[in-house]
């Protein structure tokens, strides 16, 4: 039996197809189809886990799928509801649709492309204007934000090198999130990120392609360390991120199962966030499919800041995107010695 998220990549090939076919696209399926995921991620982060755990399958519909997941989280985090979600939702979905008007061979090339070849795949933000005007011709909203997708704050997107505000926030949230997706999933040319690898490569080295605050909603909403993660911790124990907190997103609620921690105690769940003497050291596996219970939402930050036990100074640390950078360096480099 095929499980929610191949019936949803199922439905996103009918729609690649339909392109290729020069039909119209199945609107008020995708339509359906991002209404589920919005209602998915308001009671559980199943759908988040999936999506971050390198799920098979062509990597141009993953990726419809993944942003559109991905994206509908973040936004969650900024605030977005109502219409306002669906619509983030469904751009997610057809964010790229118009790569598919693209000749599969050149999608496919391994090789190094031309500049012509470059210029006609950086035509397809056009492209997916025209195929959702197409079956549509009252979603200019959609069709603008398809069109912006790869556009960036600095002005050094495409195809019209938009800059800052005058790029739709949808897009903006798209086009992060789409780069954060190619990061954690395998490529033909390298291999998948863990995800705390993916969210220093975007913090140092996307600072001025997307806004501040929708890099931080990333971060706070995905966590360096998501759901179905797991990792070691500088106590030795290995165990599974199972909840997150969202303010502070380099310490998760980790279960520590009493095999992996080589003694006779019981499997219990320690909030790294109450625990400032104890951290994660390490990812030894991304996210994995059925480690995290249906129902696992993302937990609020604590009440009371008595509980945690440090100061004032190292709350501020934990909120710092530039501390995040930093510890995320020290992770990255200590592997690498390992290695």
């Amino acid at each position: 039996m095929k499980t929610w998220y191949e019936r949803a990549i199922q439905s996103l090939n009918e729609a690649a197809l339909a392109v290729q076919e020069r039909n119209n696209i199945p609107i008020r399926s995708l339509e359906s189809l991002a209404s589920n995921i919005v209602a998915s991620l308001h009671e559980t982060d199943e759908l988040v886990v999936e999506a971050l755990s390198g799920p098979p399958g062509s990597p141009l519909l993953t990726n419809l799928l993944n942003v559109s997941i991905l994206g509908t989280r973040v936004g969650i985090g900024l605030g977005y509801y109502g219409d306002e979600l669906h619509r983030l939702a469904l751009a997610g979905l057809v964010h790229d649709i118009g790569l598919f008007a693209v000749p599969t061979e050149l999608l496919s090339k391994s090789g190094r492309l031309t500049p012509e070849e470059r210029t006609l795949i950086e035509q397809h933000p056009e492209r997916g204007v025209e195929i959702i005007l197409q079956c549509d011709p009252t979603l200019h909203w959609l069709a603008q934000v398809t069109c912006q997708a790869h556009e960036r704050w600095n002005g050094r997107g495409y195809p019209h090198r938009l800059k800052g505000r005058q790029i739709h926030e949808i897009a903006q949230i798209c086009g992060l999130v789409d780069v954060f997706d190619a990061l954690v999933s395998e490529r033909p040319y390298r291999p998948r990120l863990f995800p705390h690898e993916a969210v220093k490569e975007l913090l140092v080295t996307e600072r001025t392609t997307f806004p501040r605050e929708i890099l931080k909603a990333l971060v706070e909403q995905l966590s360096v360390y998501p759901l179905g993660t797991t990792v070691r911790l500088t106590t030795g124990a290995v165990g599974v991120v199972v909840k997150i907190n969202s303010r502070y997103p380099l310490r998760p609620v980790v279960k520590v199962t009493a095999e992996e921690r080589g003694d006779d105690a019981q499997s219990h769940e320690l909030d790294l966030s109450r625990t400032p003497l104890i951290a994660v050291l390490e990812t030894l596996k991304p996210p994995v499919v059925g480690q995290v219970q249906v129902g696992t939402v993302l937990s609020r930050p604590p009440v009371s800041s008595a509980t945690i036990g440090v100061s004032d100074h190292f709350t501020s640390l934990l909120e710092s995107l530039d501390a995040i950078t930093s510890t995320l360096q020290a992770v990255v480099d200590t592997q690498k010695r390992q290695s």
